[in-house]
């Protein structure tokens, strides 16, 4: 099913990426994942804007708004000149114009990026639910091209190989490419020709594409098995527990297992 807006994507009771990242913490991270509070960060709104001037341009001006600069709110000619802003601009996000101006440079060098690589936009800001095995699934992906390739677009701190290795491994964005695409595959019964990752810098504005090799992708179809399974069984029992309550023994580069006894003598 096709999912129509975002109001009604945050509505739909479904299992998505992020909530399966906290599931697989623990069902008690996830419930605090569905909890938290839903007002959009800074971060958040800036990033939406970046995608929104990329993807769907056209709709840009009618849903962002620059904030003048200048003007005192303090003072009486401050607060007219604020108010008739305002009226202009309602319903609007009002950006400010040091993050109007982020906006436009990301975006631009999102856009140079894609169009250097080809890439036209066949569908953007496409949000699926569907079913799997039982699991109800949604996923808002972000741009899907007419050569048949799922696009995500990031906004990195480092874009460099090394770095964007450091954040797949930290925001498991490998997970995020294997929800996607297997959302996608159910909801189009199409195979997609391949996941890629169009990176900008926040500060160079330098940008760089990625594609996740195999080693990746395995663990990641793992992770999803383990979230799908996860979810399932504590919808089922309505128990969402945290870490388990048995001692447990860590080391480097040895899994988690039950405490086993150690003889010091």
């Amino acid at each position: 099913m096709q999912i129509p807006d975002r109001k009604t994507y945050d509505a739909t009771a479904a299992l998505n990426y992020s909530g399966a990242k906290a599931l697989i913490q623990s069902g008690l991270h996830y419930q605090a994942y569905l909890k938290q509070d839903r007002e959009p960060t800074p971060a958040l709104i800036l990033g939406s804007a970046i995608h929104c001037a990329v993807l769907q341009p056209d709709l840009y001006a009618s849903l962002y708004a620059t904030a003048p600069e200048g003007i005192d709110r303090r003072t009486s000619s401050g607060k007219a000149a604020w108010a008739e802003f305002a009226t202009l601009n309602e319903g609007k996000t009002i950006l400010k114009a040091e993050d109007a101006l982020t906006v436009e440079q990301m975006s631009t060098a999102a856009r140079d990026l894609l169009a250097k690589h080809k890439v036209t936009i066949a569908r953007a800001e496409v949000m699926y639910a569907v079913d799997y095995c039982g699991c109800p699934l949604k996923s808002a992906i972000d741009l899907i091209s007419e050569d048949g390739y799922i696009w995500d677009l990031k906004s990195c701190l480092d874009a460099s190989p090394k770095g964007f290795l450091a954040a797949v491994r930290s925001f498991r964005y490998n997970l995020q490419q294997h929800f996607y695409r297997t959302v996608y595959e159910i909801e189009t019964k199409e195979r997609p020709r391949g996941f890629r990752f169009a990176c900008v810098e926040k500060e160079t504005m330098a940008t760089a594409v990625y594609e996740l090799g195999p080693e990746l992708t395995s663990y990641a179809v793992a992770d999803f098995e383990k979230a799908v399974t996860l979810y399932k069984s504590c919808s089922a029992l309505g128990e969402w527990p945290g870490y388990p309550d048995e001692i447990q023994t860590i080391d480097l580069n040895a899994p988690t297992s039950a405490a086993t006894p150690i003889n010091f003598a």
